[in-house]
């Protein structure tokens, strides 16, 4: 009896010692790249082909003060003629 008990202890250490000191401390960063968790831009929608693209990218007009960005400057001067043509 007395040798099952000290099997059980000594298999319980060696399962104790693998996980603390073997594999190390339990880490709470994420498994992937921190540079991968940062946003590098904000994705807008053209308002004419409603694609969208990164706003950095984009063609910046202000429209009855209020900013609007176009994919390219095709898309933003057929919404400009849109707008003259409705008004």
């Amino acid at each position: 009896m007395r040798i099952l008990i000290l099997a059980l202890l000594i298999y319980l250490g060696y399962r104790v010692f693998k996980t603390l000191i073997i594999s190390g401390p339990v880490s709470c960063r994420p498994d992937r790249d921190e540079d991968l968790a940062v946003v590098d831009d904000i994705m807008v929608q053209d308002p004419l082909c409603e694609i969208y693209f990164p706003k950095k990218n984009g063609i910046k007009e202000v429209i009855d003060g209020e900013r609007v960005y176009f994919c390219s400057t095709k898309c933003r001067d057929k919404y400009l003629d849109r707008i003259k043509r409705a008004s």
